[in-house]
């Protein structure tokens, strides 16, 4: 059993998820924060991997400017346990939960909590088995584009949504949606099922859910 598990990014029209040197850029318009926000009230829990925590320094909890609401647990996927001590996510605003590797070395930081599972990246299968038993029924993945990968890969997801805005960014290696290494061979593509597209501002959200076929 695991948790239901939705996928959300934004990214330019043509498919970028941050500048070519890789730093953040806004794509999400107001309205689309608005959402952001509400799905984060509506999940218990809230994964990233410690790249995104490193490069963006988020909270990760729901801003009360856009929604009214819980803050989720946050899980950060830190197989080395590189996660600053500075970080936001250390805060007391919610609880966090950090995945580690079996054999990482432990390091004394407050205000959190350790898994391990996996050695040279995070068990997801097994992550989300824990997550469950703790009675989590719904989880939020943020990013980046390395975790949006793995969980894509491994289909172990229950819908994807994708905020698209209305810039284009380019260059051949610049962050895109989902990293990692790709599907190498057209039979292995993953295909997903179109559920549904709504205009948000000036930009489109798509809703995918694994397809049947």
């Amino acid at each position: 059993m695991k948790p239901y598990v939705v996928l959300n990014c934004a990214s330019s029209a043509d498919g970028k998820i941050a500048l070519p040197n890789r730093q953040k850029v806004k794509l999400s318009n107001d309205e689309d924060f608005a959402r952001v926000h509400s799905l984060r009230s509506e999940c218990e829990a809230i994964i990233v991997g410690i790249e995104t925590v490193i490069e963006d320094n988020p909270h990760l909890t729901v801003n009360q400017k856009y929604c009214e609401g819980k803050n989720p647990l946050r899980i950060i996927l830190d197989t080395n346990y590189r996660i600053p001590k500075d970080s936001k996510v250390l805060d007391r605003s919610s609880d966090t939960l950090i995945a580690i590797g079996e054999k990482t070395k432990d390091r004394k930081l407050p205000n959190i909590k350790i898994i391990r599972c996996g050695e040279k990246e995070i068990n997801l299968e097994k992550l989300l088995t824990y997550i469950h038993k703790l009675g989590i029924k719904k989880i939020l993945v943020e990013g980046g584009e390395t975790v949006i990968w793995s969980f894509l890969e491994k289909q172990l997801f229950d819908e994807f949504n994708l905020f698209i805005s209305s810039n284009i960014i380019g260059g051949k290696d610049t962050p895109t949606v989902a990293g990692g290494k790709g599907f190498w061979e057209e039979r292995n593509i993953l295909k997903l099922q179109l559920q549904s597209t709504t205009k948000i501002g000036n930009g489109i959200l798509i809703k995918y859910t694994q397809s049947k076929n």
